[in-house]
């Protein structure tokens, strides 16, 4: 079976090209409750373009952005993730974004210094292409790693409980206290394997502390024995994940490396009955394969947040089936964690423009080449 594997990209050196600060100022936010990381006001010669682009920023997330933008940045939002978001993109300096990028829309956006993912997945990100084009990519590492374990605790919970179909039952007039007990599961002593041991799925393994768990964890970088101690979570190979688990729950980086990650092979090595839950990327999993299980009973249930494609469509498999809960890719995303991670983006935007490192933590690509501003100035 294959080994779950993380996306590399060569992380080079960047050679520094914007005009060093003055000197800042600390400007808290003005939210008591979101002081996690305030914005250094900074006296940079030029008044910089911000485009964020994509589903996160409805009215009530621009609304809280635009009181903790920058004085140095110039901010404009577009919801739509498709082409309409585009001219936006390519008269920006830097880019929040949850729309693809591609390698066109980067060639054409000569002003582009920074590609910023509002949170943690780039596989909508050509990286390959940011590389040559000379545009670093960083993402708000650990921002909303609290909030995604929360929700993969209530999937985890509502598909052992079989809440989709308890509250369907329930708005149709029918009161199914017989039928559904045979169906449910309680999590206390179970096992619950974590796929992908990063921020999220550390998490996770914290937020399962109270529930009187076995917690197991496959990752392509073990942890040191102290993590695992403090996580009480036992490190096991991808295989023996898939067969000791009763609880499955994903939480490894999409794209190439990991495609179908569980599929029908994976999926028939756990234990019958047992309990998947997605709270990664959609192209992890073989939604034809879990439909399957869903059906002949391999598994009990699932809970899902994430699809291939997204949005999910209407016509699929997925949403007939009364064992399955689905979510449309929120787990990340609750209002009152919006500031928290505007800041984090703004922080390393401003840190790029003092001609400052972008923490290691955030960056996944550092082009050795970067861009001649002064030709797009």
């Amino acid at each position: 079976m294959p080994a779950i594997r993380v996306q590399q990209v060569t992380i080079r050196r960047q050679r520094r090209t914007a005009a060093h600060a003055t000197g800042f100022r600390w400007r808290r936010c003005r939210n008591a409750d979101l002081q996690e990381e305030a914005v250094p006001e900074t006296h940079l010669p030029n008044k910089f373009k911000v485009a964020c682009v994509g589903r996160a920023f409805g009215p009530e997330a621009q609304a809280l952005i635009r009181d903790v933008v920058p004085a140095e940045f110039e901010i404009s939002f577009e919801i739509d993730p498709g082409e309409k978001c585009h001219p936006l993109i390519r008269e920006s300096d830097f880019i929040l974004t949850t729309a693809p990028i591609t390698e066109k829309l980067i060639r054409e956006s000569p002003r582009l210094r920074l590609i910023h993912k509002w949170g943690i997945g780039v596989d909508k990100i050509d990286l390959a292409a940011a590389e040559r084009e000379g545009v670093p990519v960083a993402i708000t590492a650990g921002s909303n790693a609290v909030v995604v374990a929360e929700h993969t605790i209530m999937l985890i919970i509502a598909a052992l409980r079989q809440l989709s179909l308890a509250d369907r039952s329930m708005r149709e007039g029918k009161w199914i206290y017989t039928e559904l007990r045979p169906k449910c599961r309680k999590l206390s002593g179970k096992t619950v394997g974590i796929l992908g041991f990063g921020n999220i799925g550390k998490n996770v393994a914290k937020r399962l502390a109270g529930f009187d768990v076995e917690i197991i964890y496959h990752d392509p970088f073990r942890s040191p024995p102290e993590i695992e101690k403090q996580f009480n979570a036992r490190f096991v190979s991808f295989d023996e994940l898939m067969e000791q688990s009763d609880i499955l729950t994903l939480h490894c980086p999409g794209g190439a490396a990991n495609h179908r990650i569980i599929n029908a092979a994976a999926i028939a090595r756990m234990k019958r009955g047992s309990v998947l839950v997605n709270a990664a990327r959609g192209d992890v999993v073989d939604e034809d394969a879990v439909v399957a299980a869903l059906e002949s009973g391999q598994l009990l249930a699932a809970g899902l947040d994430a699809f291939e494609p997204e949005p999910l469509p209407p016509t699929s498999k997925l949403t007939k089936l009364e064992n399955v809960v689905l979510t449309p890719h929120t787990a990340g995303s609750v209002l009152d964690n919006v500031v928290n991670v505007a800041l984090h983006a703004f922080n390393n935007m401003l840190r790029l423009a003092r001609g400052e490192e972008i923490p290691a933590s955030d960056i996944v690509v550092r082009p050795a080449r970067s861009r001649d501003f002064a030709k797009a100035s």
